[in-house]
């Protein structure tokens, strides 16, 4: 298979995750004010319970089987066995969820009253596994994955504005959210016959050899799951649907703007797989630099602006409703940085290198501290309390994969540019506040911070000779001018 462009991927699947983003920032405003705390804190609720069981039907597949397809795409017929595989494999535990999902409804006090809720939102589970979207990613066909999602999100948008009318419309934006994330699948399985014969005749399936690494992988899924879903099921528990309410609001703001880091990771995913079957160590620490560079140089400076701006940013996406989320919002920013660094070198690192022990040792080790955080700090601080576990836990991982991953890390020398990051935002930092804190209206004050913010930091950078911002500006500037003089 022909190589294809991984900064023609990484900018199709950042355009993706923007609309992904672009879809909550338009819509949570409007949603948030119709069905109030309590009604988007009942939807939240009923989806992390459903997450689960989700974590059971996937298993630890994604990430495996992507890594894995990545270092055979070349080879048709060894691609459709393994496809094959895979899928039976997860057929498997998506029946076994599905048992263990209605059992529970049936003997869970605290799920009888969101039955109904619980039911739309399992639909997630069958529509995942169907939609085998692993696949294309380790084919890097990026285009479809893009073109598809911005096509579903369109859809769902019309009809959150025309179905959500009244605070009762909870079970009504459960329904679109399921078709806005995994909708799409539908389309999956037959776009998946472009490279995947499935009547193509193949050796004997062999599902046996794929179980150890998946269920390695499974066991860091369900330690990721305690500390990534468990603070909102554990509020629902512990405290109030309006403390859901406040803290989904917060980490929806926050998530919005971190999950554009994991856009760039899974397109890289499959590339660092390739690179590390075929022994091209040159590339691979190449664009481990690069990699660590982007997260540095964009993810630091967003950090300072959302302590910065985290009560107008409530105001104006939530309402006055949710300004006791604002300490939340403050209180989570930092994992723009620390989880965007966990992500790159626990989940690309550390898993294209096959350390899948090392990584469920950690992941496991920091579901405990957060468990145990989470029963401490909320019932006496509520969401604020969710938000300081989360933050701890994050930490607790950040140090642990920094620590596995510091050959790598020195080898990439990276240093000097931290340092300049670090001082440019802290030079950023002082002017906005100066300047656009001052400004009493939200979205004036946003807007005016965010263009100060970019002209300072980025002056700041080209002082500083920075290698990665200059060589990153050229880089622009010369596709704009080339297509300019094209046209």
């Amino acid at each position: 298979m022909k190589a294809k462009s991984l900064k023609l991927n990484a900018i199709l699947n950042t355009i993706k995750t923007v609309t992904s983003l672009l879809f909550p920032l338009i819509t949570f405003p409007y949603v948030s004010r119709i069905l109030l705390p309590e009604g988007t804190g009942k939807v939240n609720f009923a989806n992390s319970i459903v997450s689960y069981f989700g974590i059971i039907a996937s298993l630890g597949i994604g990430t495996y089987a992507s890594r894995e397809a990545a270092k055979i795409r070349d080879d048709k017929t060894k691609l459709a066995k393994l496809v094959k595989e895979i899928l039976s494999i997860n057929i498997i535990s998506t029946l076994i969820a599905y048992s263990l999902f209605f059992i529970s409804l049936l003997t869970v006090s605290k799920f009888y009253e969101y039955r109904f809720l619980l039911c739309i939102c399992s639909a997630t589970i069958i529509l995942s596994t169907l939609g085998v979207d692993w696949l294309n990613s380790a084919m890097e066909d990026y285009a479809y994955i893009t073109i598809r999602t911005i096509i579903f999100q369109i859809i769902s948008l019309t009809l959150i504005f025309l179905l959500i009318k009244t605070k009762d419309d909870f079970v009504k934006y459960a329904g679109i959210s399921v078709f806005q994330s995994v909708g799409a699948n539908i389309l999956n399985f037959f776009h998946s016959r472009k490279y995947v014969n499935y009547f193509l005749k193949t050796e004997r399936l062999e599902l046996k050899k794929h179980i150890k690494p998946i269920f390695i992988l499974f066991g860091s899924s369900i330690a990721i799951s305690i500390f990534t879903i468990m603070d909102t099921s554990m509020l629902g528990f512990l405290s109030t649907t309006t403390e859901v309410g406040y803290y989904s609001a917060a980490s929806k703001l926050v998530r919005m703007i971190r999950n554009l880091f994991p856009a760039v990771f899974t397109v890289l995913f499959a590339r660092f797989s390739y690179y590390n079957a075929h022994k091209d160590n040159e590339s691979y620490m190449d664009l481990a630099k690069k990699t660590t560079n982007f997260i540095f140089c964009f993810s630091i400076p967003i950090v300072a602006g959302f302590i910065l701006f985290s009560t107008p940013v409530i105001e104006l996406l939530c309402g006055s409703e949710y300004i006791p989320a604002t300490s939340s919002v403050i209180v989570l920013s930092p994992l723009v940085f620390i989880s965007s660094c966990s992500g790159f070198l626990g989940g690309v690192l550390m898993i294209t290198q096959g350390k899948e022990k090392q990584y469920l040792y950690t992941t496991a080790g920091a579901s405990i501290i957060d468990l145990i955080l989470n029963f401490l700090l909320i019932p006496k601080m509520g969401a604020f309390g969710a938000s300081l576990a989360t933050l701890i836990t994050e930490v607790f991982i950040f140090i642990i994969y920094v620590t596995i991953s510091k050959n790598i890390l020195v080898k990439i020398n990276i240093g000097k540019p931290f340092f300049q990051y670090l001082v440019s935002t802290a030079i950023m930092t002082i002017i906005i506040i100066f300047i656009a804190i001052r400004i009493e209206n939200s979205l004036y004050r946003i807007v005016l911070g965010t263009f100060i913010g970019i002209a300072v930091y980025a002056t700041c950078l080209q002082l500083m000779k920075n290698d990665y911002f200059i060589t990153t500006k050229k880089d622009v500037l010369k596709k704009i001018f080339t297509k300019h003089l094209k046209n």
